[in-house]
């Protein structure tokens, strides 16, 4: 879809995916076209520009806008140069952003390490990956020695760990597996990976089948998860519909 004209508003609408830099150019040149003012928003910032405005410029505030320095209107003649009162405002705020980020970034880390630990420690005395083929296992392992591969490998044996202990406390595996796939997601796995750890689990795992079986449902947005469950394949979560 291309972006939209609106004549009885002069607002220009911009469609998602286009570039700040290329949509006040375009928005310049249609107001020089039109011989008025052209309006349009862009990441909560209601730019006005017309056909001799400045794009350098009208970038330069949009960005200050974008970061809080300025309010959320802009254009469509800046002042070509910041005042040095508006340049000692625009570093205030700017080191106050950074303390705040670094900030939320702290709580953040806290949050996760703490997570992790939580979830380290209902593992420590459980089990190991009860498995059904070892040599399946064990070469799954040996071709996934990298980092991406590595991580597909450490999420699949703790899932699978994860769901033991809940079975192990009388719980059916088709009631924990979502929570616990969720748990054991501690280094923030794809689609593409949680698919290949279900594909290995269902044929290595000593409860793979059901695990398969569990998530072809789940996954379904017809039936095709049932046809899967009755041809032995596993569903492709990273896809929307499978065929």
């Amino acid at each position: 879809m291309k972006n939209l004209w609106r004549e009885e508003t002069g607002v220009y609408d911009v469609m998602a995916g286009s570039s700040i830099g290329s949509i006040i150019v375009e928005a310049i040149s249609l107001s020089a076209k039109k011989e008025r003012a052209v309006k349009f928003e862009f990441n909560g910032v209601t730019v006005t520009v017309r056909g001799d405005s400045n794009s350098e410029l009208i970038y330069r505030d949009w960005s200050r806008a974008l970061s809080g320095y300025i309010d959320k209107n802009v254009g469509p003649h800046p002042n070509p140069v910041l005042t040095d009162e508006e340049k000692a405002s625009d570093a205030c705020i700017k080191a106050e952003n950074e303390r705040k980020r670094k900030k939320r970034q702290t709580e953040y880390e806290k949050k996760a390490r703490a997570y992790r630990e939580k979830v380290e420690a209902k593992l420590a005395n459980a089990p190991a990956i009860e498995l059904a083929d070892e040599a399946s296992w064990q070469k799954f392992k040996d071709a996934n020695m990298d980092g991406y591969g590595g991580a597909v490998v450490t999420y699949s044996e703790r899932w699978a760990r994860l769901m033991q202990v809940e079975m192990a406390n009388r719980k059916n595996l088709e009631d924990v597996a979502d929570a616990t796939s969720h748990e054991a997601d501690l280094d923030g796995i794809t689609g593409f990976m949680y698919g290949c750890a279900v594909s290995t689990l269902a044929q290595c795992w000593k409860h793979g089948e059901r695990l398969r079986r569990w998530h072809n449902i789940k996954t379904q947005i017809g039936n095709e998860g049932e046809k899967a469950n009755e041809s032995g394949g596993v569903l492709n979560p990273a896809l929307l519909s499978f065929h």
